[in-house]
């Protein structure tokens, strides 16, 4: 079998900020048979902020702090400007 694909190693892109990224990794419930019984194991929603490929703060359960977080960051650098006004909206940036 070949190596991990990106989305494997880092989840789903979900939006570009600049020189942002925003990913989220879904994990399914699973149920499986454990002596006679059925174990069922919960999911999980991991919402990570990359920046390039280095993995700049993770372990958010929402996409909308992980792009506000993103805009803060923007604007401490001075780029905010370059942050499409689509975003801006979608993600009800201040």
């Amino acid at each position: 079998m070949g190596g991990k694909t990106t989305m494997e190693k880092r989840g789903h892109h979900i939006c570009k900020m600049v020189n942002y990224e925003v990913r989220q990794r879904i994990t399914q419930p699973t149920s499986r048979k454990l002596q006679g019984k059925v174990v069922t194991t919960p999911g999980t929603r991991d919402v990570m902020i990359y920046k390039n490929k280095e993995k700049v703060e993770s372990g958010m359960r929402s996409i909308n702090t992980a792009a506000q977080k993103i805009y803060d960051i923007l604007k401490k650098e001075g780029n905010e400007s370059y942050v499409s006004k689509r975003n801006i909206k979608k993600y009800e940036l201040i």
